[in-house]
Protein backbone atom coordinates (compact mmCIF):
# COMPACT_ATOMS: atom_id res chain seq x y z
CA UNK A 1 0.00 0.00 0.00
CA UNK A 2 1.41 3.61 -0.87
CA UNK A 3 1.35 6.35 1.05
CA UNK A 4 -2.02 7.64 0.33
CA UNK A 5 -3.53 4.41 0.65
CA UNK A 6 -2.14 4.09 4.23
CA UNK A 7 -3.45 7.75 4.68
CA UNK A 8 -7.07 6.65 3.45
CA UNK A 9 -7.21 3.49 5.52
CA UNK A 10 -6.26 5.32 8.57
CA UNK A 11 -9.08 7.64 7.94
CA UNK A 12 -11.39 4.68 7.42
CA UNK A 13 -10.38 3.18 10.64
CA UNK A 14 -10.85 6.05 12.29
CA UNK A 15 -14.10 6.38 11.21
CA UNK A 16 -15.17 3.17 12.45
CA UNK A 17 -14.75 1.13 8.83
CA UNK A 18 -12.13 -1.49 8.19
CA UNK A 19 -9.12 -0.90 6.68
CA UNK A 20 -9.97 -2.90 3.54
CA UNK A 21 -13.72 -0.93 3.45
CA UNK A 22 -13.84 1.10 0.60
CA UNK A 23 -16.25 3.08 -0.56
CA UNK A 24 -16.79 4.90 -4.39
CA UNK A 25 -19.30 8.08 -4.86
CA UNK A 26 -22.29 6.45 -4.91
CA UNK A 27 -22.65 4.80 -1.64
CA UNK A 28 -22.70 8.41 -0.73
CA UNK A 29 -24.87 10.51 -2.32
CA UNK A 30 -25.56 12.69 -0.02
CA UNK A 31 -21.93 14.14 0.29
CA UNK A 32 -21.63 14.33 -3.44
CA UNK A 33 -25.32 15.50 -4.24
CA UNK A 34 -25.52 19.21 -6.18
CA UNK A 35 -25.96 21.77 -4.11
CA UNK A 36 -28.61 24.60 -5.13
CA UNK A 37 -27.95 27.69 -4.17
CA UNK A 38 -30.44 29.31 -5.48
CA UNK A 39 -32.16 30.01 -2.22
CA UNK A 40 -29.16 31.44 -1.22
CA UNK A 41 -28.51 33.48 -3.38
CA UNK A 42 -31.99 34.79 -3.21
CA UNK A 43 -31.99 35.17 0.30
CA UNK A 44 -28.99 37.79 -0.23
CA UNK A 45 -30.40 39.49 -3.11
CA UNK A 46 -33.79 40.17 -0.94
CA UNK A 47 -31.99 41.12 2.20
CA UNK A 48 -33.63 43.92 3.65
CA UNK A 49 -31.75 46.75 5.38
CA UNK A 50 -32.63 46.16 9.02
CA UNK A 51 -31.01 42.57 8.11
CA UNK A 52 -27.94 43.97 6.73
CA UNK A 53 -27.28 46.27 9.86
CA UNK A 54 -28.11 43.07 11.63
CA UNK A 55 -25.55 41.67 10.08
CA UNK A 56 -23.33 44.59 10.77
CA UNK A 57 -23.18 44.61 14.08
CA UNK A 58 -22.54 41.01 14.37
CA UNK A 59 -19.11 41.25 12.27
CA UNK A 60 -18.34 44.01 14.52
CA UNK A 61 -18.67 41.97 17.90
CA UNK A 62 -17.03 39.43 16.38
CA UNK A 63 -13.74 41.54 14.42
CA UNK A 64 -13.28 43.17 17.91
CA UNK A 65 -12.43 39.75 19.18
CA UNK A 66 -10.23 39.61 16.19
CA UNK A 67 -8.10 42.93 16.16
CA UNK A 68 -10.40 43.94 13.50
CA UNK A 69 -12.01 47.36 14.09
CA UNK A 70 -15.20 48.43 12.41
CA UNK A 71 -16.10 52.08 11.37
CA UNK A 72 -19.26 52.35 10.28
CA UNK A 73 -19.93 55.28 8.22
CA UNK A 74 -22.64 56.91 6.31
CA UNK A 75 -20.63 57.81 2.70
CA UNK A 76 -17.77 57.63 0.57
CA UNK A 77 -16.75 61.28 2.25
CA UNK A 78 -16.99 60.10 5.80
CA UNK A 79 -15.07 56.67 4.62
CA UNK A 80 -12.43 59.30 3.63
CA UNK A 81 -12.08 61.51 6.95
CA UNK A 82 -11.83 57.96 8.77
CA UNK A 83 -9.01 56.89 6.97
CA UNK A 84 -7.61 59.65 6.90
CA UNK A 85 -7.93 60.13 10.64
CA UNK A 86 -6.20 56.70 11.40
CA UNK A 87 -3.57 57.27 8.83
CA UNK A 88 -2.54 60.74 10.69
CA UNK A 89 -3.06 58.88 14.09
CA UNK A 90 -0.38 55.62 12.65
CA UNK A 91 3.45 55.56 13.12
CA UNK A 92 5.34 53.46 10.56
CA UNK A 93 6.67 50.49 12.13
CA UNK A 94 9.50 49.93 10.44
CA UNK A 95 11.21 53.87 8.84
CA UNK A 96 10.29 57.42 9.13
CA UNK A 97 9.00 57.43 6.11
CA UNK A 98 5.20 57.38 6.06
CA UNK A 99 4.14 56.12 2.69
CA UNK A 100 0.87 54.07 1.65
CA UNK A 101 -0.27 52.07 -0.94
CA UNK A 102 -4.11 51.16 -2.21
CA UNK A 103 -5.83 49.19 -4.77
CA UNK A 104 -6.87 51.09 -8.29
CA UNK A 105 -10.64 50.42 -7.56
CA UNK A 106 -12.76 53.18 -8.26
CA UNK A 107 -14.09 54.14 -4.56
CA UNK A 108 -10.73 54.73 -3.29
CA UNK A 109 -9.95 56.61 -6.33
CA UNK A 110 -13.01 58.89 -5.62
CA UNK A 111 -11.47 59.39 -1.96
CA UNK A 112 -8.71 61.56 -2.95
CA UNK A 113 -6.57 60.50 -0.33
CA UNK A 114 -3.66 62.35 -2.21
CA UNK A 115 -5.28 65.99 -1.52
CA UNK A 116 -6.42 65.19 1.22
CA UNK A 117 -3.03 63.97 3.06
CA UNK A 118 -1.45 67.05 0.87
CA UNK A 119 0.80 68.92 3.91
CA UNK A 120 0.92 65.48 5.88
CA UNK A 121 4.40 64.14 4.38
CA UNK A 122 2.40 61.36 3.42
CA UNK A 123 2.80 59.80 -0.45
CA UNK A 124 0.08 57.91 -1.82
CA UNK A 125 0.67 55.19 -4.38
CA UNK A 126 -1.91 52.93 -6.38
CA UNK A 127 -1.11 49.41 -7.50
CA UNK A 128 -1.58 50.79 -11.60
CA UNK A 129 -1.04 46.93 -13.14
CA UNK A 130 1.20 48.82 -15.38
CA UNK A 131 3.49 49.71 -12.31
CA UNK A 132 6.56 47.70 -12.55
CA UNK A 133 7.65 49.54 -8.71
CA UNK A 134 4.33 48.32 -7.02
CA UNK A 135 6.29 45.09 -4.99
CA UNK A 136 8.70 47.94 -3.92
CA UNK A 137 6.23 50.75 -3.13
CA UNK A 138 4.00 47.83 -1.16
CA UNK A 139 7.28 46.87 0.56
CA UNK A 140 7.95 50.52 1.56
CA UNK A 141 4.62 51.36 2.66
CA UNK A 142 3.11 51.18 6.31
CA UNK A 143 -0.67 51.04 5.03
CA UNK A 144 -2.64 48.81 2.29
CA UNK A 145 -5.71 49.88 1.36
CA UNK A 146 -8.29 47.92 -0.11
CA UNK A 147 -11.60 47.14 -1.62
CA UNK A 148 -12.49 43.94 -0.37
CA UNK A 149 -15.61 41.57 -2.72
CA UNK A 150 -17.32 40.70 0.34
CA UNK A 151 -17.06 40.72 4.94
CA UNK A 152 -18.48 37.76 6.61
CA UNK A 153 -20.74 38.74 9.93
CA UNK A 154 -19.76 35.12 11.08
CA UNK A 155 -15.96 34.95 11.29
CA UNK A 156 -15.36 38.59 10.73
CA UNK A 157 -13.52 37.74 7.29
CA UNK A 158 -12.79 40.00 4.56
CA UNK A 159 -12.71 37.81 0.87
CA UNK A 160 -10.04 39.64 -1.38
CA UNK A 161 -10.37 38.73 -4.88
CA UNK A 162 -7.18 39.76 -6.87
CA UNK A 163 -7.17 41.59 -10.31
CA UNK A 164 -4.93 43.91 -12.30
CA UNK A 165 -4.14 46.73 -9.93
CA UNK A 166 -5.38 44.78 -7.03
CA UNK A 167 -2.71 41.99 -5.60
CA UNK A 168 -1.95 40.32 -2.38
CA UNK A 169 0.56 42.11 -1.51
CA UNK A 170 -1.15 45.64 -0.71
CA UNK A 171 -3.30 43.77 2.00
CA UNK A 172 -0.22 41.35 2.97
CA UNK A 173 3.02 43.28 3.34
CA UNK A 174 2.01 47.02 5.16
CA UNK A 175 1.94 47.13 9.10
CA UNK A 176 -1.49 48.21 8.41
CA UNK A 177 -4.31 46.59 6.42
CA UNK A 178 -7.38 49.50 6.00
CA UNK A 179 -10.96 47.70 3.93
CA UNK A 180 -13.46 49.45 2.72
CA UNK A 181 -16.78 47.99 1.91
CA UNK A 182 -20.10 48.85 1.28
CA UNK A 183 -23.11 47.45 3.44
CA UNK A 184 -24.66 45.35 0.73
CA UNK A 185 -21.62 43.67 0.50
CA UNK A 186 -21.59 42.49 3.78
CA UNK A 187 -23.00 38.48 4.19
CA UNK A 188 -23.59 36.29 7.24
CA UNK A 189 -21.87 33.37 6.81
CA UNK A 190 -18.83 31.65 4.32
CA UNK A 191 -21.77 29.43 2.94
CA UNK A 192 -23.24 32.41 0.98
CA UNK A 193 -19.55 33.54 0.11
CA UNK A 194 -19.24 29.87 -2.05
CA UNK A 195 -23.00 30.14 -3.25
CA UNK A 196 -21.83 33.29 -4.68
CA UNK A 197 -18.17 32.27 -5.73
CA UNK A 198 -19.93 29.40 -7.59
CA UNK A 199 -22.27 31.71 -9.18
CA UNK A 200 -19.56 34.41 -10.43
CA UNK A 201 -16.24 32.50 -10.43
CA UNK A 202 -13.28 34.45 -10.13
CA UNK A 203 -11.05 35.20 -12.83
CA UNK A 204 -7.97 35.35 -10.02
CA UNK A 205 -7.37 34.15 -6.90
CA UNK A 206 -8.89 34.93 -3.60
CA UNK A 207 -8.09 35.46 -0.10
CA UNK A 208 -9.68 35.06 2.76
CA UNK A 209 -8.35 37.23 5.89
CA UNK A 210 -9.53 36.65 9.14
CA UNK A 211 -8.53 39.64 11.75
CA UNK A 212 -4.87 40.67 12.05
CA UNK A 213 -1.55 38.02 11.48
CA UNK A 214 -0.56 36.68 14.85
CA UNK A 215 0.89 33.66 15.97
CA UNK A 216 1.47 31.71 19.48
CA UNK A 217 4.28 29.23 17.84
CA UNK A 218 6.14 30.42 21.09
CA UNK A 219 5.83 29.38 24.55
CA UNK A 220 2.25 29.72 23.39
CA UNK A 221 2.64 33.48 23.49
CA UNK A 222 0.47 35.38 21.15
CA UNK A 223 1.97 38.12 18.66
CA UNK A 224 0.42 40.13 16.13
CA UNK A 225 1.86 41.22 12.71
CA UNK A 226 4.29 38.25 12.57
CA UNK A 227 3.50 37.32 8.97
CA UNK A 228 1.30 40.14 7.86
CA UNK A 229 -0.55 43.48 9.41
CA UNK A 230 -1.00 43.62 12.99
CA UNK A 231 -3.66 46.17 12.51
CA UNK A 232 -6.59 45.95 10.53
CA UNK A 233 -9.44 48.20 9.58
CA UNK A 234 -12.80 47.77 7.91
CA UNK A 235 -14.73 50.71 6.96
CA UNK A 236 -18.49 50.31 5.91
CA UNK A 237 -20.29 52.83 4.19
CA UNK A 238 -23.99 52.37 4.75
CA UNK A 239 -25.48 54.72 2.62
CA UNK A 240 -29.03 54.93 5.06
CA UNK A 241 -27.42 55.15 8.22
CA UNK A 242 -27.28 58.46 10.36
CA UNK A 243 -24.14 59.83 10.84
CA UNK A 244 -23.06 61.67 13.83
CA UNK A 245 -18.79 62.42 14.44
CA UNK A 246 -17.39 60.61 17.13
CA UNK A 247 -13.58 60.51 18.56
CA UNK A 248 -11.48 57.21 16.60
CA UNK A 249 -10.75 55.10 19.08
CA UNK A 250 -7.59 55.66 21.26
CA UNK A 251 -6.73 58.69 18.45
CA UNK A 252 -8.23 61.51 19.87
CA UNK A 253 -8.85 62.47 16.26
CA UNK A 254 -12.19 63.16 15.38
CA UNK A 255 -14.10 61.33 12.29
CA UNK A 256 -17.08 60.24 10.96
CA UNK A 257 -19.04 57.71 12.41
CA UNK A 258 -21.40 55.35 13.77
CA UNK A 259 -25.05 54.69 14.11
Amino acid sequence: MDEKGVFLADIRTALGYTKEETRDMEQCPAVFADVDDSLILDRIQYRTHVEKQALLQILQDNGEQLRLEVHPVSSLDAAAETIVAIIKSTKPEFSTARQIIQHDHPDLIELGLWKRMAGEAVHVHTAYSNDSEVREKSVESFIGITVPRWAVAESATVVQITGPGRPRSTSLLPSVHIALIRLEHVLADLTEVYALLGDEPPKESFVFITGSSKTADIEAHMVHGAHGPRQTHLVVIDELMVQKTTPLKGSGIFASAEI
